[in-house]
C-alpha cells in the first residue's frame, strides 16, 4: 500500500517533532536556587511572593530536618518554611502515585524535589541544591533523596513530641536516633480540620515545626532522623493507599 505521505512530508514532520521537542525543553526553565528563597527574604519580600515564586518554578526541595532551622535562623518566614516542606509532601504523593501505577516523570532533573546543601549558610557560604538520584532502585519511588529509608512493619509507635521530650531529658543523639529507627512515627500526616477537603494530604510534621525544635535544642542529627522517619512513614501510608487504586467497592 503506498503510503499516504510522501518522503519530503515525513521529513518535515520528523524535524517539526524534533523542534517542538527542543522547544519544550528549552521552555523547561532550571529549578529555582534555594539561596534565591534565602535572598528574597533577607530583602524582605512577603512570604506570599517568595511561595508564589517557588510555585511559578515549579520547584519543591527535599530538606533534611535540620535545614528548616538553618533557614529559619538566615530569616526564611515560617510561611515559608511550611510551604517548602507541603510541597515536598505533594510532590511525595505523586510520585508515589505514578510508582504504584507504573507511570514516571522520567528523567526531567528539575521535576523533582531538589535536595540542598546548607552547609556554611551561617557563615555566609551560597547554599546549592541538584536533583535526586535518577534511578529507581526496588523498593523505592524514583525521585526521593539519596537519605530516604524505606520502612518496613514496625510494631512500635513513637509521636514527635516524645522525641521532643528525649532531647529535653539530655537523652544522647544515638539512643534517640536507635529508638526513631526502631518504631515508625504516628505523624505521617496532619489534619486539614473538618472544612477544609483536598486529595493531598498535610505533612505530618511542619517545616516551622522543625525549625522550632531546632531551636529549643534538639541536634541536627536528631532532627535529619526525624525527617527521615516522617518521609519513611508518609510513603508507606500513601504506597498502602494507591495499591488499591481503581477498585472502588470491589472486594
Amino acid at each position: 500500500m503506498t503510503s499516504p505521505f510522501s518522503a519530503r512530508t515525513l521529513s518535515v514532520i520528523a524535524i517539526l517533532g524534533a523542534a517542538l521537542h527542543s522547544t519544550a525543553c528549552t521552555a523547561m526553565r532550571d529549578s529555582m536556587p534555594i539561596a534565591e528563597v534565602v535572598t528574597m527574604s533577607k530583602q524582605g519580600d512577603a512570604p506570599g511572593n517568595i511561595a508564589g515564586a517557588m510555585r511559578s518554578a515549579r520547584t519543591t526541595y527535599a530538606l533534611r530536618g535540620s535545614d528548616f532551622g538553618k533557614l529559619a535562623k538566615a530569616g526564611v518566614p515560617r510561611e515559608v518554611l511550611d510551604d517548602i516542606q507541603q510541597g515536598f509532601a505533594d510532590d511525595v504523593d505523586l510520585l508515589v502515585r505514578y510508582w504504584m501505577t507504573g507511570e514516571s516523570l522520567g528523567r526531567c532533573a528539575p521535576c523533582y524535589p531538589q535536595q540542598v546543601n546548607l552547609a556554611g549558610l551561617d557563615t555566609g557560604a551560597s547554599p546549592t541544591q541538584s536533583p535526586p538520584p535518577l534511578r529507581a532502585p526496588f523498593g523505592r519511588p524514583l525521585g526521593l533523596p539519596d537519605w530516604y529509608q524505606p520502612q518496613g512493619f514496625k510494631p512500635q509507635a513513637i509521636s514527635i513530641e516524645q522525641v521532643r521530650q528525649m532531647s529535653k531529658a539530655g537523652k544522647s543523639d544515638e539512643e534517640i536516633i536507635a529508638t526513631l529507627r526502631g518504631a515508625r512515627l504516628q505523624e505521617a500526616f496532619g489534619s486539614r480540620g473538618m472544612l477544609k477537603l483536598g486529595t493531598r494530604l498535610p505533612a505530618g510534621i511542619s517545616g516551622s515545626r522543625l525549625a522550632d525544635l531546632r531551636a529549643e535544642g534538639m541536634s541536627d542529627p536528631v532532627l535529619d532522623e526525624l525527617q527521615v522517619s516522617w518521609l519513611a512513614a508518609y510513603v508507606e501510608f500513601l504506597r498502602q493507599r494507591y495499591l488499591g487504586l481503581g477498585k472502588g467497592s470491589k472486594p
